[in-house]
């Protein structure tokens, strides 16, 4: 009997994966339209910045975090500064095929199928019905502030983080519940969230905070504290190569991102309020930021039905309940988003919070519909027939912005910077991953040469050649102490090794000249070489060591919980 019972378990686990994956199928279809324009919004920035990342790695870089054709040739990093995840993966797909657009295309397809199947998986987690856990996944993924970030803003970094609230949320619930099977998941969808939207994990883990103080009591448990502890020691450890860098450049010198009210302004924030109306109404060809039909049947529902809600997860749905209408208000003109604190602010539109008021209220909305069909195939029929139209409905109006073909090859050689570049500049978004004294000098970099400048003293350069972000030199005559310029764009991480008249090598220093490039200075030497590598720091190097240690005690931490779940398994 028991053997029966997981067989129609399992089957059932299946034809729902199957059933998600058409819905996200049927959601994705205009994506792989050749009049899909891909190039809006964020988009032609994530595919400049995914062939940037690829030719990195074809230069030899283990971690493509500069990308040496941008900006004229000087080099320029987003993978320093922006969530890398979002440039890593969608290369996975580029090895099947030879067009950048329909690698990204296929990522976008697989964060939306996966976004759906965590849901289920969480839902089902909840309340143990499949039914439950399908529908949730399926308002989840039509969510039209999702279809937003797919179709209309092509927000990739946001898309992805679709994916991993759900997996933190997986953790959550089996952390509070004593139950050891799944916490591993809170490392996996924290880990997921820095290095998708680093803006949407701080958010992510201020929920997790106010959650765990809803069930304080909980907190009395040895083994809950003993996991929370372990789940952020590998957080930090695996997300250490990229926060660690990051930490490192902020302190070293000033960068444009890091300036205050570079990232936010309280005008942008207050300019992108939402009224009530705005929840039910788009107009033409404007960003979708309705609730949707289904939530808000479920949360009338959530009212409705409160009673027929099962005790054992009852107290959970109205958190949920809770978070969802809070993240709500959260975007509308009424709430005081100006006057939080400057870390929060980094969000920068207040319409973002919909990502989290989709999360928490699917997972109500599908369990409440659960509830309002359950035993009546009647109901049953017309609330799957009515989430058909509406999905398809959704699809139809979202997919508006019919283009001419993108062009792709157009980009494969980096967009030069001119006099004439805008505030957005393709591939390098608005300049703010520059160190601020080369923003200030833009000028200098569109008129400046790949040649080696004496910036102070004399030498005379009777060599150079520049390989992507490796450079040689050769120099003689030089007299006092002269400053050199080389024709890289400041980043923490480039490294020079001269080597004298009488072969002696050593290391010299890089610093940041006026113009916000890399500086050396040499001092007592007349004749030379002088080799340019970007290798990395120092901290960097630490950092991928401690990332490494990370994933292997993720590793061994999820591998131990899942031999425990076999051995309670065994004794059931």
């Amino acid at each position: 009997m028991k053997v029966k019972v997981e067989k129609l378990l399992k089957n059932n686990k299946i034809l729902s994966y199957i059933l998600i994956f058409f819905i996200t199928l049927f959601v994705c279809i205009p994506l792989f339209s050749k009049y899909m324009n891909i190039s809006a919004d964020d988009g032609i920035q994530h595919i400049c910045r995914i062939i940037g990342t690829n030719s990195s790695l074809k230069e030899g870089n283990l971690f493509p975090v500069i990308m040496s054709d941008f900006c004229n040739g000087f080099g320029y990093s987003w993978n320093i500064f922006y969530s890398p995840l979002t440039a890593y993966l969608p290369l996975i797909f580029k090895l099947f095929t030879s067009s950048y657009v329909l690698a990204l295309k296929l990522f976008m397809f697989s964060v939306m199928l996966f976004s759906g199947i965590f849901m289920y998986k969480l839902v089902y987690r909840i309340c143990k019905s499949h039914k439950a856990g399908v529908i949730s996944a399926i308002i989840y993924i039509s969510a039209p502030y999702h279809l937003t970030d797919l179709y209309t803003r092509i927000a990739i970094a946001e898309l992805a983080s679709f994916v991993f609230l759900p997996i933190l949320f997986l953790g959550m619930y089996d952390l509070i519940n004593k139950n050891k099977q799944k916490t591993y998941y809170i490392s996996i969808g924290a880990i997921g969230l820095i290095l998708t939207h680093n803006v949407m994990a701080v958010y992510a883990a201020i929920f997790c905070v106010v959650y765990l103080l809803i069930y304080y009591k909980k907190l009395n448990n040895k083994i809950v504290i003993k996991n929370i502890l372990i789940n952020v020691a590998i957080i930090l450890l695996c997300t250490s190569f990229y926060i660690l860098p990051l930490l490192e450049h902020s302190l070293t010198t000033a960068y444009e991102v890091f300036a205050p009210e570079r990232m936010f302004k309280d005008n942008t924030l207050i300019g992108s309020k939402l009224s009530i109306l705005d929840l039910f109404f788009t107009k033409p060809y404007d960003m979708n930021f309705h609730i949707g039909l289904p939530v808000t049947l479920g949360i009338i529902l959530a009212f409705l039905y409160r009673k027929r809600i099962k005790v054992r997860y009852a107290k959970l749905i109205n958190i949920f309940l809770v978070f969802g209408i809070i993240s709500i208000i959260m975007t509308l003109n009424i709430f005081p988003f100006e006057y939080l604190p400057d870390t929060l602010k980094m969000i920068q539109f207040t319409w973002r919070m919909m990502e989290f008021a989709m999360f928490f209220l699917s997972i109500v909305s599908g369990i409440t519909i659960t509830i309002f069909i359950h035993k009546n195939k009647k109901k049953d029929t017309i609330i799957s027939t009515a989430l058909i139209v509406y999905i398809a409905l959704l699809v139809i109006t979202q997919n508006n912005t019919v283009m001419l073909p993108f062009d792709e090859e157009k980009y494969l050689e980096p967009v030069p910077v001119t006099s004439q570049t805008g505030k957005v500049h393709a591939g390098c978004a608005t300049f703010e991953y520059l160190p601020s004294k080369a923003f200030i000098n833009r000028g200098y970099i569109e008129t400046r040469s790949q040649d080696i400048i004496v910036l102070d003293g004399e030498a005379d350069i009777t060599f150079q050649n520049k390989q992507g972000t490796n450079m040689n030199f050769e120099f003689e005559n030089a007299q006092g102490n002269v400053k050199l310029e080389l024709p890289y764009i400041f980043y923490v991480g480039y490294n020079a090794k001269l080597t004298d008249e009488n072969n002696n090598v050593t290391d010299v220093k890089i610093t940041e000249s006026d113009n916000g490039f890399c500086m050396i200075e040499i001092s007592n030497v007349q004749k030379g070489k002088i080799e340019i590598k970007y290798s990395g720091s120092m901290i960097m190097k630490i950092s991928y060591i401690l990332t490494i240690i990370g994933i292997i005690c993720l590793i061994i931490y999820s591998s131990r919980l899942k031999k425990l779940e076999q051995k309670q398994k065994i004794k059931e």
